[in-house]
């Protein structure tokens, strides 16, 4: 059984992620550490806010009381994000990279070498470890990745997934602007192999967080779209009743 945080609880890919994490018999218990508490409610779940008095720099900094209260966890799935198009680029740069380098930090000592720590970070097709990359996401995705990569010890294992187009779940498309909509849509019709359905890219992921799957990872440790929707196809067949 698993104990796992996930981040971005409220966001299309995050959202479906707790959902699963909530149904799924592996997973424990689930803490979610989030700006505001999700809708859901279940008796496994556990809301840590932030910020709070307790960790007054949010994301930026989380302290040692933050920290006590994720004791225990054996998982993370970062699934915290936004679009290089809502904010600027130094926003973009807080929140992609220094608020996931500061919880990797944070985290690591969270595992042991009998018991790694694993960190499952929501990155996106495109992202690009080489650094050579002039769009924003594809560079500070990558960044973050690259990092992750080398931040891996015995007892802190990361992995990378680099989902296509999420299409959201149909209780989290009304969030979605008309636009944004009709380009899923469009998309998922005309290149379905580059899409993925926020719930399949959420038993990929929750299954990971689990310790499954991990021999997917390549060099770089990313799993990329095609192997997510197989996943989450082979993980979901195991899961249903025979």
């Amino acid at each position: 059984m698993t104990s796992v945080i996930i981040t971005g609880a409220t966001g299309t890919a995050g959202s479906a992620v707790l959902n699963n994490a909530l149904a799924n018999p592996l997973i424990s218990h689930v803490t979610v550490l989030a700006r505001r508490a999700p809708k859901v409610t279940s008796d496994k779940l556990t809301t840590v806010i932030i910020p709070s008095d307790e960790n007054p720099k949010g994301f930026s900094e989380l302290t040692p009381a933050t920290i006590a209260q994720l004791k225990g966890s054996d998982a993370v799935i970062w699934a915290l994000g936004i679009s290089q198009l809502q904010v600027s680029k130094d926003e973009y740069n807080t929140i992609t990279y220094d608020y996931t380098k500061e919880a990797a930090k944070a985290f690591a000592p969270l595992g042991t070498k009998d018991k790694p720590f694993r960190f499952v970070f929501v990155s996106g097709m495109g992202a690009d470890q080489s650094g050579k990359s002039s769009t924003l996401f594809a560079k500070v995705k990558g960044q973050v990745e690259r990092e992750l990569v080398a931040d891996e010890t015995e007892s802190f294992k990361t992995v990378n997934l680099r989902p296509g187009g999420i299409v959201p779940a149909a209780d989290h498309a009304h969030n979605l602007n008309f636009f944004n909509r009709s380009f899923l849509t469009a998309f998922n019709w005309l290149l379905p192999s580059q899409m993925i359905k926020s719930d399949d890219l959420a038993v990929a992921a929750v299954n990971l967080a689990a310790g499954r799957g991990w021999d997917e990872r390549d060099a770089e440790h990313v799993i990329y779209n095609k192997q997510l929707l197989k996943m989450a196809q082979d993980f979901s067949s195991q899961m249903a009743p025979q």
